[in-house]
């Protein structure tokens, strides 16, 4: 079992920043709107530079894209996470706000590091 933070991050252009800290990793996408809160509903995700697990309790954040800005957190809990194939994630989490299944897809047609956060059960959930 790992723990997730999402964080609203008021940088130069305010944002979503979804973190899976595992052991001592950790790994981070950024999304302009609010996670998915219905199934089948999905958010743009683009993978960002990893942070290391004390940067991510800090009440600041900089990062390369979008700058340093306040970061507070929005959600956090535990979260299971299945590596089902290279660029597909499907996770279950267990937060205030964030709950239940999810994926996170890779895109490979879209240039860049650029997945599909995504409320399973729709129709998206049924791709390979």
């Amino acid at each position: 079992m790992a723990r997730f933070l999402i964080h609203r991050h008021a940088a130069g252009r305010p944002h979503f920043d979804l973190r899976l800290v595992e052991e001592d990793t950790v790994r981070s996408w950024s999304m302009l709107k609010a996670p998915p809160e219905r199934e089948g509903e999905r958010r743009l995700a683009i993978e960002r530079e990893h942070l290391s697990v004390e940067q991510v309790g800090q009440a600041r954040i900089e990062e390369e894209a979008f700058g340093a800005g306040r970061a507070r957190v929005w959600d956090s809990g535990e979260v299971e996470v299945h590596t089902v194939a290279a660029g597909l994630l499907q996770l279950r989490f267990a937060g205030s706000r964030l709950s239940g299944k999810y994926e996170m897809r890779r895109m490979r047609w879209y240039p860049g590091n650029r997945w599909l956060f995504v409320k399973s059960g729709g129709r998206y959930s049924k791709l390979t």
